[in-house]
């Protein structure tokens, strides 16, 4: 189950969850303030947790900030971050592949956890421990850590930590077929899971526990905690998962050879995925589909759904375009070797021609060669000597031209770079002073409402009812400015953090990346980000790639920086349109890659709410934006329009007021 391991990974793969989703780029700013020298020893600690949770890019870079946050804690005696310095290190190990390293780490970590009676910390620990010996295949070691884990997370508060423990548990437990054990840890889970309301935990334990019973042949079961968490899933229109579970039914029906219920199943998971563009889901259910009704002897049916199954799978696979290449090829390498056989031929003809021609003309020729040897000789020789230098001219014409025009575009980047780095090193110092005093604004200000509530528990309720009313109504105003003041200082300390993002300078390493397949990752993250945020937003989105583009050297990291800024303008501008009321109105995202000579444009274009003609100069400007106060920074545009132009590209906009928004990107292929 693959949500079920993403699931894991955001509970126990780092206990500091204030962290969580953080991107590369932070951890660059981070050891921009890193390399000051006037930091407190907690702030170093922090910086160098924060820093190699971050490092996700370079994992060895990461491993060598939780070395030296072990060393610089047990040097300054502080148990709390060595402890967390093991825990990241054990982390970095594992996804290094160091196995034996990543659980030498943990069990460090589990043994200070547990001399600090830090009950969650120390089942965190086991439970990545349990984690390892999973991945090495021990499976008895790994169940006797988690339930460690478990034994453990039961002294704690933390019901979040003690549910993933009894699913992962409960999962290893199916694995090794024993179902009894594993019915009841994803039992408790489920429990734990409703009780606290957190319904992917609810779909899981549902999903699993029906995986379960289909093993154990109890298919009534199996089928009701499927429906269920079906259920769920619609509510939540997650329909990836209920594609698989439906599939998973008809399994269940196919065995029982109940086929009619197996081809209803079939048949509503294909409608789902066609529904949705789930490719893989529809190649799945067609092939479902077609034994299905082979079976029933309906083979025009069959073959029906068996072409649209190698349809959709060649679609993912490229199998049959790889075909016809390879066809092509074939085809024009038989017609060249047929030339090279025929060319042949003609030349032994031909030579045996000459031959005979000379033998009769020799005489009458040897005279007039011997006159015109030594003229030709010279004149091929001046000839020959012209053509070397018109031809060095010419190449040296062609570096020169090429050469110019590199110079210029790396002059361009490296001005640019220049740029960021000068304005970044004067963000960071400003971003440092500013976020001190803007930590005290928002932490003061959570406290004095808190002190306000005691107040107001412990002293107004003794007063006369008449004073009691002043003072409540006092408190009340004094409660909503102090939110105010937390409401306004956490929106600027996303703008510092937006500045301090805009200003620091990439350090991610170009390399070969698919760009079609980079645009449609991240136009479905934004997608189902902004999903996850309101449930209620929907939007059709259509992609358009060119194929003849292939790999290009970019960093990938800025690069989809920039997609996720358009994207994320293009779902909010069309979502601003729909809330307006017209109910013929269709909020619809389409994007194009094509090759244009030797450069990619990008085309994200929207049918929102457009932009006014007389903004257009601004939108590019650091802090200028046209959403409501709070809703935006004004960074995300001019931070895009900086990483493609240090890639030597072009940033272009159109637009129509109510009607739409393109955004073209253009970027040269040897950008590198």
């Amino acid at each position: 189950m693959l949500y079920k391991k993403v699931l894991c990974l955001c509970l126990f793969g780092m206990y500091l969850t204030s962290l969580i989703a953080q991107e590369q780029k932070i951890a660059d700013s981070l050891a921009i303030i890193y390399k000051q020298n006037n930091l407190t020893d907690t702030a170093r600690f922090k910086l160098l947790e924060n820093l190699s949770y971050n490092e996700i890019t370079d994992l060895k870079k990461g491993l060598e900030y939780a070395d030296e946050l072990i060393q610089t804690a047990q040097q300054a005696g502080n148990l709390k971050y060595v402890r967390k310095g093991y825990f990241l290190k054990g982390t970095k190990q594992r996804m290094l592949g160091n196995l034996s390293e990543a659980l030498a780490a943990y069990f460090k970590c589990s043994a200070l956890a547990r001399q600090a009676n830090h009950a969650t910390a120390e089942g965190e620990c086991y439970v990545s421990i349990g984690d390892t010996y999973s991945i090495a295949n021990d499976h008895v070691s790994a169940m006797e850590y988690y339930n460690k884990a478990i034994k453990t997370l039961r002294q704690s508060n933390d019901s979040v930590s003690l549910a993933s423990s009894l699913l992962n548990a409960g999962d290893e437990y199916l694995k090794n077929k024993n179902y009894d054990s594993a019915l009841m840890y994803l039992e408790e889970a489920k429990v734990i899971f409703r009780r606290i309301k957190r319904v992917n935990g609810i779909v899981y334990s549902l999903g699993s526990i029906g995986m379960v019973y289909a093993n154990m042949g109890k298919n009534m079961l199996a089928e009701n905690n499927m429906n269920e968490a079906i259920k769920i899933l619609e509510e939540a229109e997650d329909y990836y998962p209920i594609c698989e579970y439906l599939t998973s039914l008809a399994d269940i029906y196919i065995n029982l050879g109940e086929n009619e219920k197996a081809l209803n199943y079939t048949l509503k998971s294909l409608k789902l995925a066609e529904q949705f563009g789930l490719k893989e889901q529809i190649a799945n259910a067609s092939l479902k589909l077609s034994g299905l009704y082979e079976t029933q002897g309906n083979m025009a049916e069959a073959l029906r759904y068996y072409k649209k199954h190698v349809v959709f799978k060649d679609s993912i696979s490229n199998v049959s375009l790889a075909q016809e290449l390879g066809r092509i090829r074939t085809k024009y390498e038989v017609a060249q070797k047929q030339k090279e056989v025929d060319l042949l031929n003609q030349k032994s003809q031909s030579a045996k021609r000459l031959t005979f021609l000379l033998a009769i003309i020799l005489v009458l020729t040897v005279v007039i060669i011997g006159i015109l040897l030594k003229y030709n000789k010279n004149k091929q020789r001046a000839y020959q000597v012209l053509n070397l230098q018109k031809q060095e001219t010419e190449n040296q014409k062609a570096k020169a031209e090429q050469a110019l025009t590199e110079l210029q575009i790396r002059q361009k980047q490296l001005v640019q770079s220049a740029k960021m780095a000068s304005l970044g090193e004067l963000t960071a110092g400003i971003a440092h002073e500013i976020q001190n005093p803007l930590n005290f604004v928002n932490n003061f200000s959570d406290l004095s409402v808190d002190l306000l509530g005691e107040l107001k528990e412990e002293t107004v309720n003794k007063l006369s009812p008449t004073q009691k009313t002043q003072a409540d109504e006092i408190i009340n105003v004094l409660a909503d400015n102090l939110k105010k003041i937390s409401e306004h200082g956490k929106r600027a300390d996303l703008i510092v953090k937006g500045m301090l993002q805009h200003s620091t300078t990439s350090t991610g390493n170009r390399e070969p990346s698919d760009i079609n397949a980079l645009v449609d990752e991240y136009m479905r993250l934004s997608y189902h980000g902004l999903r996850a945020k309101d449930k209620s937003f929907t939007a059709q989105f259509s992609t358009q790639f060119d194929t003849r583009i292939g790999k290009i050297d970019i960093v990938p990291q800025d690069m989809g920086r920039v997609l996720l800024n358009l994207y994320n303008n293009a779902f909010y501008a069309v979502n601003k349109k729909k809330m307006q009321g017209d109910s013929t109105y269709v909020p619809t995202v389409s994007v194009t890659t094509k090759k244009v000579g030797n450069t990619v444009e990008i085309a994200i274009k929207d049918n929102g709410i457009g932009m006014p003609g007389n903004i257009l100069d601004k939108i590019f400007h650091p802090f200028f934006t046209t959403k409501p106060s709070g809703q935006g920074t004004g960074l995300g545009l001019s931070l895009s329009y900086d990483i493609v132009k240090a890639m030597g590209g072009e940033f272009k906009v159109e637009t129509k007021e109510g009607e739409f928004t393109e955004f073209i990107i253009q970027i040269p292929m040897n950008n590198g």
